[in-house]
């Protein structure tokens, strides 16, 4: 695992390619309230049944972080696609964060560990 020494994202090569740039949540859910109520409904999940988690907001997509990169959020005028190693979801209502899903949430968030 490396860190930038930069921003402070962690990746799994040392000296990957990124960018170090961020916006605002805001800006990611501009005209998109459907979608920001699910990422804040998500939010508060994974931060009460899973464990805190760090959210960095870049150009691209909203990143959650634990011990690394675990979630990518693309909010989207309707709903959530959710982006990581085990799969891509796109979420368009709470009642789909339901405990299956939130068991493939915490899979991804304990999937690695520092070393």
């Amino acid at each position: 695992m490396w860190k930038c020494k930069k921003c402070g994202r962690i990746f799994e090569k040392k000296g990957q390619m990124h960018s170090c740039n961020k916006i605002s949540l805001e800006e990611h859910f501009k005209n998109k309230d459907s979608a920001k109520d699910l990422f804040e409904f998500l939010v508060k999940k994974i931060n009460n049944e899973i464990g805190k988690c760090k959210i960095i907001s870049l150009p691209c997509c909203i990143h959650f972080f634990s011990n690394y990169d675990f979630l990518a959020i693309l909010p989207k005028k309707e709903n959530l696609e959710i982006r990581s190693k085990l799969g891509v979801f796109k979420i368009k209502s709470t009642k789909e964060i339901d405990d299956k899903f939130m068991d493939w949430v915490k899979e991804s968030y304990f999937l690695k560990k520092i070393k």
